[in-house]
Protein backbone atom coordinates (compact mmCIF):
# COMPACT_ATOMS: atom_id res chain seq x y z
CA UNK A 1 0.00 0.00 0.00
CA UNK A 2 1.52 3.27 -1.11
CA UNK A 3 0.05 6.70 -0.19
CA UNK A 4 -3.31 5.26 0.82
CA UNK A 5 -3.93 3.59 -2.54
CA UNK A 6 -4.60 -0.07 -2.81
CA UNK A 7 -3.42 -1.83 -5.90
CA UNK A 8 -5.36 -4.89 -6.85
CA UNK A 9 -2.88 -7.16 -8.58
CA UNK A 10 -5.64 -9.29 -10.07
CA UNK A 11 -7.25 -6.52 -12.09
CA UNK A 12 -4.49 -3.90 -11.80
CA UNK A 13 -6.91 -1.10 -10.77
CA UNK A 14 -6.19 1.54 -8.12
CA UNK A 15 -8.80 3.25 -5.91
CA UNK A 16 -10.61 3.50 -2.59
CA UNK A 17 -13.14 1.03 -1.35
CA UNK A 18 -16.74 2.05 -0.84
CA UNK A 19 -16.38 1.65 2.93
CA UNK A 20 -13.45 4.09 3.04
CA UNK A 21 -15.36 6.69 1.06
CA UNK A 22 -18.43 6.33 3.32
CA UNK A 23 -16.36 6.69 6.49
CA UNK A 24 -14.64 9.83 5.21
CA UNK A 25 -17.98 11.31 4.08
CA UNK A 26 -19.50 10.59 7.51
CA UNK A 27 -16.60 12.23 9.33
CA UNK A 28 -16.80 15.31 7.09
CA UNK A 29 -20.57 15.51 7.66
CA UNK A 30 -20.16 15.38 11.43
CA UNK A 31 -17.48 18.07 11.39
CA UNK A 32 -19.59 20.30 9.16
CA UNK A 33 -22.68 19.97 11.33
CA UNK A 34 -20.78 20.77 14.54
CA UNK A 35 -18.97 23.65 12.85
CA UNK A 36 -22.18 25.11 11.44
CA UNK A 37 -23.91 25.11 14.82
CA UNK A 38 -20.89 26.73 16.48
CA UNK A 39 -20.61 29.33 13.72
CA UNK A 40 -24.29 30.29 14.02
CA UNK A 41 -23.98 30.52 17.81
CA UNK A 42 -20.99 32.88 17.51
CA UNK A 43 -22.91 34.94 14.96
CA UNK A 44 -25.95 35.16 17.27
CA UNK A 45 -23.82 36.26 20.22
CA UNK A 46 -22.10 38.92 18.12
CA UNK A 47 -25.47 40.39 17.09
CA UNK A 48 -26.63 40.43 20.70
CA UNK A 49 -23.42 42.13 21.83
CA UNK A 50 -23.84 44.75 19.12
CA UNK A 51 -27.39 45.43 20.31
CA UNK A 52 -26.21 45.71 23.92
CA UNK A 53 -23.38 48.10 23.07
CA UNK A 54 -25.62 50.28 20.91
CA UNK A 55 -28.24 50.47 23.68
CA UNK A 56 -25.57 51.47 26.20
CA UNK A 57 -24.47 54.17 23.78
CA UNK A 58 -28.05 55.39 23.37
CA UNK A 59 -28.34 55.64 27.16
CA UNK A 60 -25.21 57.82 27.19
CA UNK A 61 -26.70 60.01 24.46
CA UNK A 62 -29.91 60.32 26.47
CA UNK A 63 -27.98 61.51 29.53
CA UNK A 64 -26.09 64.04 27.40
CA UNK A 65 -29.37 65.26 25.93
CA UNK A 66 -30.84 65.52 29.45
CA UNK A 67 -27.95 67.73 30.59
CA UNK A 68 -28.49 70.06 27.65
CA UNK A 69 -32.29 70.27 27.46
CA UNK A 70 -33.52 69.10 30.87
CA UNK A 71 -35.53 66.22 29.42
CA UNK A 72 -34.87 62.98 27.59
CA UNK A 73 -35.22 62.92 23.83
CA UNK A 74 -36.78 60.65 21.25
CA UNK A 75 -34.82 59.14 18.38
CA UNK A 76 -35.40 62.14 16.11
CA UNK A 77 -34.26 64.54 18.83
CA UNK A 78 -31.00 62.66 19.30
CA UNK A 79 -30.46 62.54 15.56
CA UNK A 80 -31.14 66.26 15.09
CA UNK A 81 -28.62 67.14 17.79
CA UNK A 82 -25.92 65.13 16.01
CA UNK A 83 -25.56 62.29 18.52
CA UNK A 84 -26.67 59.80 15.86
CA UNK A 85 -25.81 59.93 12.17
CA UNK A 86 -28.60 61.20 9.92
CA UNK A 87 -28.70 58.10 7.73
CA UNK A 88 -29.42 55.68 10.59
CA UNK A 89 -32.95 54.39 10.87
CA UNK A 90 -34.48 52.68 13.87
CA UNK A 91 -38.08 51.80 13.13
CA UNK A 92 -37.52 49.42 10.24
CA UNK A 93 -34.99 46.64 10.26
CA UNK A 94 -32.44 45.81 7.59
CA UNK A 95 -34.55 42.89 6.38
CA UNK A 96 -37.02 45.23 4.71
CA UNK A 97 -34.81 48.21 3.87
CA UNK A 98 -31.49 47.40 2.30
CA UNK A 99 -31.01 50.95 1.08
CA UNK A 100 -30.23 52.53 4.46
CA UNK A 101 -28.23 51.42 7.48
CA UNK A 102 -29.93 50.41 10.69
CA UNK A 103 -28.66 51.40 14.11
CA UNK A 104 -29.07 47.87 15.51
CA UNK A 105 -29.22 45.30 12.68
CA UNK A 106 -31.99 42.67 12.94
CA UNK A 107 -33.52 44.48 15.93
CA UNK A 108 -36.23 47.09 16.16
CA UNK A 109 -35.96 49.83 18.77
CA UNK A 110 -38.81 51.13 20.90
CA UNK A 111 -38.45 54.44 22.71
CA UNK A 112 -40.62 55.11 25.75
CA UNK A 113 -40.23 58.41 27.58
CA UNK A 114 -41.84 58.75 31.01
CA UNK A 115 -42.75 62.41 31.42
CA UNK A 116 -44.19 62.01 34.93
CA UNK A 117 -41.13 60.36 36.49
CA UNK A 118 -38.61 61.84 34.06
CA UNK A 119 -37.17 58.55 32.83
CA UNK A 120 -36.79 56.63 29.62
CA UNK A 121 -36.69 53.06 28.39
CA UNK A 122 -35.27 51.92 25.06
CA UNK A 123 -36.03 48.33 24.09
CA UNK A 124 -34.37 46.38 21.30
CA UNK A 125 -36.48 43.46 20.08
CA UNK A 126 -35.38 41.02 17.39
CA UNK A 127 -37.26 41.05 14.12
CA UNK A 128 -39.15 37.78 13.90
CA UNK A 129 -38.54 35.35 11.07
CA UNK A 130 -42.27 34.75 10.54
CA UNK A 131 -42.79 38.37 9.57
CA UNK A 132 -40.29 38.01 6.71
CA UNK A 133 -40.95 34.69 5.03
CA UNK A 134 -39.01 35.69 1.95
CA UNK A 135 -35.83 36.20 3.98
CA UNK A 136 -33.92 32.91 3.80
CA UNK A 137 -32.62 31.73 7.15
CA UNK A 138 -32.49 28.41 8.82
CA UNK A 139 -34.04 29.27 12.18
CA UNK A 140 -33.57 25.76 13.53
CA UNK A 141 -29.80 26.18 13.64
CA UNK A 142 -29.79 29.66 15.15
CA UNK A 143 -31.73 32.26 13.24
CA UNK A 144 -32.91 35.66 14.33
CA UNK A 145 -35.74 34.17 16.37
CA UNK A 146 -33.08 33.02 18.82
CA UNK A 147 -31.89 36.56 19.52
CA UNK A 148 -32.91 37.85 22.94
CA UNK A 149 -34.51 41.22 23.60
CA UNK A 150 -32.65 43.79 25.69
CA UNK A 151 -33.53 47.16 27.19
CA UNK A 152 -31.86 50.10 28.88
CA UNK A 153 -33.23 52.73 31.25
CA UNK A 154 -31.87 55.92 32.75
CA UNK A 155 -29.42 54.05 35.00
CA UNK A 156 -27.56 53.00 31.82
CA UNK A 157 -27.49 49.29 32.67
CA UNK A 158 -28.50 47.12 29.73
CA UNK A 159 -30.71 44.23 30.86
CA UNK A 160 -32.30 41.17 29.30
CA UNK A 161 -36.00 41.78 28.75
CA UNK A 162 -37.10 38.30 29.83
CA UNK A 163 -35.22 38.12 33.13
CA UNK A 164 -34.35 41.77 34.05
CA UNK A 165 -30.82 40.52 34.68
CA UNK A 166 -27.96 42.84 33.73
CA UNK A 167 -26.13 41.79 30.58
CA UNK A 168 -22.72 42.58 32.03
Amino acid sequence: MMFGLRINTKHSQAGYTLMEVLIVATIIGILLSVGTVQYLEVKRRAKEKLAVSRLALLATYERMYLRTYGTYGEWDDLREEGYIAQDYNYQNDDLTHYDRPVYVPEYTLEFALDDTNGGFRITAKPVLQQAHLWYPRWVILGGIDDLRSVYVEEDGVVRWLDSDRAVY
